[in-house]
């Protein structure tokens, strides 16, 4: 079993779904946490979890409220190894119907804001031995979807992120992945679980023939976090129950 003991991880939208389930799995293989919600109530959330100082109100489209929490997380701990970006947004709508305010919200939230994160933790990373950055991707970037033109593009973009960056810093033993899901019972898909007709279309398209759950998606993370996996940078791993190998 991999571990992440003495390792300090900085973890994008800790409030619920994927983010909050990473940030569960990290502290109880040892990881000392620190992350980011948007909102109060997401920050009572976690805070059955970790210490109220270890929690940033960060909106990751604002690239010098991501650099000072990263900074400040690295320097209360000390240091840090490894950094994930989890914190997005799905926006459905149709291509013509897709303004400039929703696409641009999509986009700097989703990429903008993975990028804003990476870069902040890059500085830190190179202090050390070897780091990780994971980023969160989706299926979506990899086959699109109906209505997804804003939400396709920045995952698809991420996809592209990450193997740039992995192939710049590989020299400085800062490893650089993407977890990409498929359709995760989360307040993201919520909407789409209660649509009778929908979900039973989504799953009729899902070999393994259910949603998964955040955790198996956290582990997943964790693991690429982990020395583990010290040879892996520059993937794209799909957890998606099968959906892509149609």
């Amino acid at each position: 079993m991999f571990d992440l003991s003495n390792k300090t991880v900085f973890i994008t939208g800790i409030g619920s779904g994927i983010g909050l389930a990473t940030a569960q799995v990290a502290l109880k293989i040892g990881a000392t946490v620190y992350g980011t919600v948007f909102s109060e109530e997401q920050s009572e959330i976690i805070t059955g979890y970790i210490p109220s100082e270890c929690i940033y109100k960060v909106d990751v489209k604002n690239s010098d409220e991501i650099a000072f929490a990263v900074d400040d997380a690295a320097k209360c701990s000390g240091k840090l190894d490894g950094i994930v970006a989890v914190a997005g947004i799905l926006s459905l709508q149709e291509f013509t119907k897709t303004d400039d305010v929703i696409w641009h919200n999509v986009i700097d939230t989703n990429l903008s804001g993975s990028f804003y994160s990476a870069r902040a933790a890059i500085p830190h990373l190179q202090k050390q031995a070897a780091g990780s950055i994971v980023f969160v991707s989706s299926q979506i970037g990899l086959v699109g979807h109906p209505l997804g033109a804003a939400y396709a593009a920045s995952k698809a973009g991420i996809n592209g992120l990450t193997k740039s960056t992995a192939v710049e810093l590989a020299p400085n033993s800062i490893r650089v992945n993407a977890v990409a899901p498929g359709p995760v019972v989360s307040d993201m898909t919520a909407k789409a679980r209660a649509d009778e007709k929908r979900y039973n279309s989504l799953l009729a398209d899902i070999p393994m023939g259910r949603f998964g759950q955040p955790e198996e998606i956290a582990t997943i993370i964790n693991f690429l976090l982990s020395e583990a996996s010290s040879f892996i940078t520059g993937q794209v791993i799909v957890a998606d129950g099968g959906f892509t190998a149609h």
